[in-house]
This record gives structure tokens, sequence and C-alpha cells, in this order.
């Protein structure tokens, strides 16, 4: 009770050492059981990860489960395939309400250790989502059972056991799940995971960028920190990749580093750093003040995220180059579950046809490879990825000097983005577009379609771009 009490209270040290006399001087393993869970929370919160994880393990072990200290990943597709073709066969009524209070806290224990493994052992956490689910389709359906099924819908969406679909259709199941054992506490977790992942292959990235939103309030509410920032560097990622205001989400991000500040939350100090950077730099062309990610960086230089927002940086701002350069050398390790991942390949491949690289779009796989996977993500969301197909389709074609065929393409890339209201990618379509006009002497059809870009661009909050195409329309002018 002390342990509990110093801990809701945020007396971390006291916590601890009522916690650890718990674990010292316990009869048994069931006596210790919640202190563990609360240790394990602890240490969390002061983001120390691997002892987090490791005391998961060991407590995992106590409870007699078998925990792999790597994962047979040819092994683990076969076992992954066969859980989800029980769950093909299932629906929520079919989900038994678990009775055992030893496989509740089994689950508790995973999902705990599924958390931090994404941070210290990341091949480890579809293991032991796929564990996770397995106890529950044994034993019944609990509220973690329905986090256990959110984080294997991430196994889904990934590019191990590959089906979109069934993981969007198992995560509905998982969210209906919370809703019957009334666990609104989990719905933070339960966003996060879901709109972050999984929903946005099918769902419109408008739509998951206002659930993780929502994820990153309630969590605020509830005084836990830690899982609304995580929430609240996904809503800023969703919502740059949607086009939303830049202004907005530079406000938004200089509140979530306030808040990463208070609250001495390094974990997520970086994601947010580099969000920061790459809107700052897509608005005015300037590095915020107090950005120190060039410090933070330097040994993660090619780790995804970095990539990721060097990748939109450069290409946003005409650096067709060094937009290849990053997007190159992550296209070959992507993992395509992952929307930063699908990002980089479409910018890169876009780059290809603007770099003065002599040859690059024959050169590189990048525009082959972002074709293919556009109209493969088009076929689970048109709303997200038509403009994009419309628009590599448009480039390729100019590239080959298919003017009549290129315009109707790119006229369609503008039409879908507007649909979709990615204002930005509107923008984008009308710019290219005009360049391609601009090829064969089209000046007045390019000036028109500028105005367009520019009206776009000034709507997203992008002064760089306003001035970039306001240049352009001088030089048509002129």
């Amino acid at each position: 009770v002390l342990g509990n009490a110093a801990y809701s209270y945020g007396r971390g040290a006291e916590a601890t050492s009522a916690l650890d006399d718990i674990l010292k001087h316990g009869k048994s393993l069931k006596d210790k059981l919640d202190a563990y869970y609360l240790k394990i929370a602890l240490l969390h919160t002061h983001q120390e990860m691997k002892e987090s994880f490791d005391t998961c393990v060991e407590v995992l072990k106590q409870l007699g489960e078998t925990i792999p200290a790597t994962v047979d990943l040819e092994v683990f597709v076969k076992r992954a395939e066969k859980v989800l073709a029980k769950l093909n066969i299932m629906t929520e009524d079919d989900m038994k309400t678990m009775k055992s209070p030893f496989h509740m806290s089994l689950l508790q224990f995973y999902d705990q250790a599924c958390f931090t493994s994404y941070f210290v052992r990341l091949p480890m956490m579809k293991w032991l989502a796929c564990r996770m689910v397995e106890i529950s389709l044994e034993h019944g359906f609990c509220k973690y059972s329905a986090l256990g099924l959110l984080r294997f819908t991430t196994v889904l969406a990934g590019d191990l056991v590959y089906d979109v679909h069934a993981g969007y259709r198992v995560g509905k199941i998982a969210l209906k799940l919370l809703k019957r054992f009334d666990a609104n506490n989990l719905l933070p977790n339960a966003y996060l995971i879901y709109y972050s992942y999984t929903a946005v292959h099918i769902e419109p990235l408008q739509s998951c960028a206002d659930m993780l939103k929502r994820g990153f309030e309630i969590a605020l509410s509830t005084g836990d920190i830690q899982i609304a920032l995580i929430n609240g560097a996904q809503y800023i990622q969703k919502s740059l990749l949607s086009g939303a205001n830049l202004s907005v989400l530079k406000k938004e991000c200089d509140y979530q580093m306030r808040l990463i500040e208070t609250h001495f939350q390094s974990m997520t100090k970086m994601y947010v750093l580099a969000l920061q950077e790459t809107i700052a730099m897509l608005i005015a062309k300037e590095v915020p003040s107090n950005s120190t990610l060039s410090d933070q960086s330097k040994e993660l230089e090619f780790s995804q995220a970095i990539i990721f927002n060097n990748v939109i940086q450069n290409f946003w701002l005409g650096r067709w180059e060094r937009c290849l350069y990053y997007a190159e050398r992550s296209s070959a390790s992507s993992d395509i579950g992952q929307l930063k991942s699908i990002m980089i390949i479409f910018y890169g491949g876009l780059s290809c046809f603007r770099s003065s690289r002599k040859g690059a779009s024959k050169k590189s796989k990048l525009p082959k490879q972002a074709i293919a996977l556009m109209r493969e993500k088009g076929q689970q969301s048109s709303w997200n990825y038509q403009s994009k197909i419309y628009l590599l389709e448009a480039e390729i074609l100019s590239s080959l000097q298919e003017n009549d065929r290129a315009k109707f393409f790119y006229n369609s890339a503008i039409s879908a983005a507007r649909s979709s209201k990615f204002i930005h990618e509107e923008g984008l379509a009308c710019e290219f577009s005009a360049l391609h006009c601009l090829k064969y002497g089209g000046k007045k059809e390019a000036s028109i379609l500028l105005e367009q870009a520019r009206a776009c661009y000034t709507t997203w909050g992008s002064q760089v771009k306003v001035a970039s195409v306001s240049r352009l329309l001088e030089k048509c002018s002129g």
C-alpha cells in the first residue's frame, strides 16, 4: 500500500524503497507480483527501459514462461500464421471472458514487456505480442488481451506476416473488447498502437492523427505523461504527412517540448526535436534556436526516424540529391509496415525525376519501388495513396516525353489530393505539372498552375514553398 501510494503521488525514491522491501521479504511469488508490477511501472516512468525489460522477463520466467533470447524468424512466422488462422474464424462474441487471475497477471507482465521491448529489444516485441494472443485463445480474453491483439496487428501490418486487412479487423475487435471490459484507462495505449501502425494503412491519415491526439489528451488528463507524449509525437508526424497547417504544428511541437523538459522525458525528446526542426525548415528554412538534434543524432544518423526527417526536409526544400542520398540508404532495410518507411520510398522515388544526377530515374531502384508500393497501398486506402500514384505516373510519363498523358495524370493527381484534403500534395502536383508545361513552352498554363500551387502552399503555411513558387511565377511573366 505504501509503495502504491508513494508511486501515485510521484515520490519515486520512497516507492522504490517500499517495493524493494516487499520483494526482499515476500514469502511467495504471489505476494510479490503487485510489487513487481509497480516497480516495472516505476522503471518505465524513469525511462530505465533495459532494467524494466529484464525485470519483466525475470517475472515471466518465474511464472513458468519460456522467453527466448533471440527470435527465429522462420519459426515465428509459422507460429504467427497459426494464430492468425484462429483469429480469422473468430468474432468478438467467440472471445470468452478470462476467469483465471493467474493468466490475467501473466498478460499484465507480457504487456509491460511488449512496451519496453519496443525501446530495447524490438525484434522481441512481435514474439511477445503473439504469445499474449496464444494465452488469450487458450484461457479467455481480458482487457490485457485486447492490448495483445492490438500489438499483434502490428505484426500483420509488417513485412513478416503481411495481412493489413486482417490486422485492421482484429484491431477493431480489440477496441470493442476494451469497451466490454470498461478499460478506458488503456485507451491511450490502444490508440497509440492501432492508429500509429495498423489503421494508418486503411483509414484517412487525418482521422488517425485525430485519434492519436485524443490518446495524447486522455493520457495527459490521467497523468500518464510518457504515453501522452508518445501519442503526441505520432500525432504530429501523421498530421505533418497529411498536410496540416505548419504553424499549428509548430505550436504543438513547442507545447510538447515544454512538457518533455518539465517532466524530463528524454525518451521522446529526439523524435519531437526532429519533427520540430523539420516543421521549422518547411515554414521558413530555419532551425529552432533550442534544437540540439544535430548533437543528439550523430550516432543515429541513419536511424529510420532521422532518415525520415532528412528525407522530408530535403525533398520539400528541393535538395533532390540529398533526399536521394538518405532515401537510398533507407529503402533496402525498410519495413513497409511503417508509414515513415513508405513515405521515404515515395519521396525518394519522386526525387529521382528531379535530380541532376545523370540517369537517376533509370539507374535508381526507387522509382519502380515507389510506384509498385503506392499501387499496393492504394488497394488498401485510395484516400491516402491515390494522389501519390497519379503523381508518380505523371513524373514517369513526363520523363518519357509523353506530354498529353503526363498532363492527364498531373490533373488526376491534383484532383485526388484535393479530394483527400492533402493541401501540400495538391500544391506539389500543381507545381510539378507547371514545370512539365514549361518544358513544352506552355507559360500561360504553367502560370495558372503555379498560382494554384502558391495558394495551396500558403494554406499549408510553408513560406519557403510560397517564395520558391513566386520566383517561378516571375520567370513565367518575364
